[in-house]
């Protein structure tokens, strides 16, 4: 036994003190990446916003420009694939790999073709003069509307629809961190030197899986023209 524990000792006593406290002291946690929320998120059968485009997005989708067409923030791929199938050449870009996944299966389920991108928006390179036509429906970010304008081919055009600053107090679903609601004239501002078709800051009724009912929302149609 005094052997065994003289071994013990002589051995721990060779070992630098930091591999030391590597090996003894616990992990640090990790914060899970955006793309893995919304993949834990995502991993059920369910389609959470429903297989439906947004209204907003069908009412107007005789009036976008169609060939290449990126869609941003695409979660499970509803939007993308409506616009597939209205004979859009669709890139679907999202976080989450699951979300992508059930979007790719939607459109085989359609019997249209969606390439899909896994990345993350807040450094992703969209490229310049890329698209005829780029979409954004609940993800907001200031950030991105450069990069967005910029990545649009001359005449293109760019629609959205994200909630305002008053959806907190309209409903329960939607975010609650005001950075990610949009307030009031806030985009008009981003577009000022382009052509705007639309714009809509109002509250409609939604029917889109988890979201149900009233929605505080801000509507915009822009399209890559500059105006004097």
């Amino acid at each position: 036994m005094k052997t065994a524990l003289s071994f013990i000792i002589t051995l721990c006593m060779t070992i630098p003190p930091a591999l030391f406290a590597q090996t003894t002291q616990p992990a640090a946690s990790r914060t899970a990446t955006p793309g893995e929320q919304w993949d834990q998120r995502f991993d059920r059968a369910m389609y959470l916003y429903g297989k439906e485009p947004v209204a907003f997005l069908k009412e107007k989708a005789g009036l976008l420009k169609k060939g290449e067409t990126l869609c941003l923030a695409a979660g499970e791929g509803r939007n993308a694939v409506y616009l597939a199938q209205q004979g859009f050449d669709v890139t679907a870009l999202d976080a989450s790999k699951k979300g992508l996944v059930k979007c790719t299966a939607l459109a085989k389920q359609r019997g249209v073709t969606v390439k899909t991108i896994v990345a993350d928006l807040s450094d992703y390179d969209m490229g310049k003069e890329q698209y005829d036509l780029i979409t954004d429906f609940y993800y907001h970010d200031q950030k991105m509307f450069p990069k967005i304008m910029a990545a649009l081919k001359p005449g293109g055009m760019f629609i959205m629809q994200n909630f305002s600053i008053d959806q907190p107090k309209t409903n329960r679903f939607g975010p609650k961190n005001p950075a990610y609601l949009v307030k009031p004239n806030e985009v008009l501002s981003h577009f000022s030197g382009y052509r705007i078709l639309h714009y809509e800051d109002t509250v409609v009724n939604l029917d889109e899986g988890m979201h149900q009912g009233a929605g505080a929302v801000v509507r915009l149609i822009v399209v890559k023209e500059g105006v004097e």
